[in-house]
């Protein structure tokens, strides 16, 4: 079941429905933005099943994607397993690391966080500042 709340195809999420839903988390999403400025931000609907995501790339390197539930979002993106090792060497994210689990996908190891307070924000900003250093974006 998704969690998505944006599930109408008709016209792309705009900023104010995305507030609307996302509520005080809506200003980690800016923080997110402000972050990512130097990539792309497109919004894709993936069917009525999963609705709209919000993919953050760079050309052809994507970055991460990010889905508005009720009140919080998730950021997930898939790390190649070089970044997976720097990230269980790393101090900071090393907690991170240990979210990673089984085996890779053709896209690499899965990575999801819920971004639901500050806490779990600060982990997200962690993850998305390690990932975009080794991308060079």
């Amino acid at each position: 079941m998704s969690v998505n709340v944006l599930n109408e195809k008709a016209a792309e999420p705009t900023d104010p429905q995305v507030k609307a839903a996302l509520g005080p988390t809506f200003v980690h999403f800016e923080a997110l933005r402000a972050l990512t400025a130097s990539c792309e931000w497109d919004w894709r609907h993936y069917g009525k099943k999963y609705g709209w995501k919000l993919k953050v790339h760079a050309d052809d390197k994507t970055l991460l994607e990010l889905t508005v539930a009720d009140g919080w979002f998730l950021v997930a993106m898939a790390i190649r397993e070089k970044e997976r090792q720097e990230l269980k060497g790393d101090p900071a994210a090393s907690a991170l690391g240990e979210q990673l689990a089984g085996a890779a996908s053709p896209e690499g190891y899965g990575l999801k966080i819920e971004v639901r307070d500050a806490a779990s924000w600060e982990r997200a900003l962690a993850l998305v500042r390690f990932i975009m250093a080794r991308r060079a974006l």
